[in-house]
């Protein structure tokens, strides 16, 4: 009977020291650039431009000009280029259909001296029927005058899309009016 009480007490003890575990591990993450921008598009249009890799050029005013993947298998390697020539690694790890958004690192080859890890998140919120928010967030860790440089060049890229999309969706009609044939 001494042997139930002591083995229950344990499992009991052992799961409360796991809990508590599991509810320091879920902390809030601190993003180092935060951009957002609300535009006239639902949605479902706002994703697919997010995903269409042949408008990057467009939408990044011209700072990014292509995206390639370079596999098909997650976490998807993919090449960014940017206008002065210079490239980038990424490993897009996530993409949620079902909730509008996708996650992905810098490779590790691609890591600027001082910097340990960049990650980025693009979320997508419906506002209404016909208005929507991008959020573009980049958290980076490193020593902190190579953040701080690399943070710096990071919020230019984010104002570049932010720029390109109002551009973009400003210049294109919300609606399109058929003619009718009698």
């Amino acid at each position: 009977m001494n042997f139930k009480l002591i083995a229950l007490a344990l499992f009991i003890f052992l799961n409360i020291g796991h809990s508590k575990a599991q509810m320091a591990a879920a902390k809030k993450v601190e993003w180092s650039v935060n951009v957002e921008l609300d535009v006239p598009i639902e949605r479902d249009s706002l994703w697919s431009l997010l995903k269409d890799y042949t408008l990057v050029s467009k939408l990044s005013e011209g700072y990014v000009t292509s995206i390639v993947n370079k596999d098909n298998i997650q976490p998807i390697l993919r090449e960014v280029t940017f206008a002065d020539g210079s490239k980038r690694e990424e490993l897009l790890k996530q993409v949620d259909e079902q909730h509008r958004f996708l996650a992905f690192d810098y490779k590790d080859t691609s890591l600027p001296k001082g910097i340990k890890d960049v990650m980025f998140a693009f979320f997508t919120k419906e506002l209404d029927d016909s208005n929507s928010r991008v959020s573009w967030l980049v958290r980076v860790e490193g020593d902190k005058d190579a953040k701080d440089a690399l943070i710096k060049r990071l919020n230019i890229e984010m104002q570049s899309y932010r720029a390109g999309y109002s551009k973009y969706l400003n210049a294109k009609p919300k609606v399109v009016e058929m003619m009718r044939m009698n």
